[in-house]
Formats: C-alpha cells, sequence, structure tokens
C-alpha cells in the first residue's frame, strides 16, 4: 500500500498545483500529469460509505487538525479517496492532515484533506479527499554498507609451509 500511496502523492501534487492560480507545470510536469491521469482513470471514483475490512498492508497514521492527533490506519487509498480507520468521529467537512511514514525508506508522507465521509461503526470509517499539496519528506537517508579495509586485489605470495 506504501507503494501506491508513494505514487499518488506525486499525482496529487501534481494536479494541486495545475488547478491552483500560481506559476503553471512546466511542459513535463504537464505531460507527467497527464501521463499519471491515463494512469489512475479508473481509480477517480470515490469509494461509497460502508465498512472497509482491514487489508493485510495497512498502514499506521495519524489525523492532525483542531488542536487534535488522533491514532489511525490507512485501509485503502485511491486516486479518489484515502480510507482510513479510527476510534472516534470527526465531522464531515472538516479540514485536517494525514501524516503517515515508512521507517524502511525514511519518508513522512503528510496530506492534506478534507473530510468526503463518516460511517459509524466498530471501528469508524472515514473517507478523506487530498485538498491541497501533499508533501513527501525523507527524513533518514539509508546507509551504505562500508568496508573497514579494502579489499587488496593483485598477486599474492603463495606461502608453503
Amino acid at each position: 500500500m506504501i507503494e501506491k500511496l508513494d505514487f499518488l502523492v506525486r499525482f496529487w501534487e501534481l494536479k494541486a498545483r495545475n488547478a491552483s492560480l500560481g506559476e503553471p507545470l512546466q511542459s513535463r510536469e504537464q505531460i507527467e500529469l497527464l501521463s499519471l491521469m491515463q494512469l489512475v482513470a479508473g481509480d477517480l471514483d470515490a469509494p461509497a460509505a460502508g465498512r472497509v475490512e482491514r487489508p493485510k498492508g495497512a498502514l499506521p497514521a495519524q489525523m492532525i487538525g483542531d488542536g487534535t492527533i488522533l491514532p489511525v490506519e490507512i485501509r485503502n487509498v485511491t486516486a479518489a479517496a484515502v480510507v482510513v480507520s479510527c476510534a472516534s468521529i470527526v465531522p464531515v467537512g472538516a479540514q485536517l492532515i494525514l501524516r503517515t511514514a515508512d521507517a524502511i525508506t525514511g519518508v513522512e508522507y503528510a496530506l492534506p484533506c478534507k473530510v468526503l465521509w463518516v460511517y459509524r461503526a466498530a471501528p469508524t470509517i472515514i473517507a478523506l479527499v487530498v485538498d491541497g499539496i501533499p508533501t513527501r519528506a525523507v527524513f533518514a537517508g539509508i546507509p551504505e554498507p562500508r568496508m573497514s579495509m579494502p579489499l587488496a586485489l593483485g598477486k599474492h605470495a603463495r606461502m608453503i609451509g
């Protein structure tokens, strides 16, 4: 699921920048956005409100808003919405930040979102629509293995004894 989230963060970023009144996308970014739109064309409809089973690759995350940080679990990611489960209820239309990190790759994602719908159950299921420019930040570099001493390659004398 983290790979799909990483892919969609770039799509949402370009889409939001293209829709904003700021500087237009560069030509290569426009081509990239059009390519990404073709890839996610079948994924642009928001899921219907309802129960979403916990997938094997569910991601822990936090919803941050109105002075509160709520632990959530990302259960589904589409180009239209991110579906999370949580123990609390959040009002429809609320603005918040969805934050998650991948410790293996050392990447943190922050998605500005708006609550699309809430399905009251145990746990509560919430659909979030990305509403702004998401960020992807590398918080830790993956160290490369280093040798303490370089290997000496070349001619070696053979010891007989």
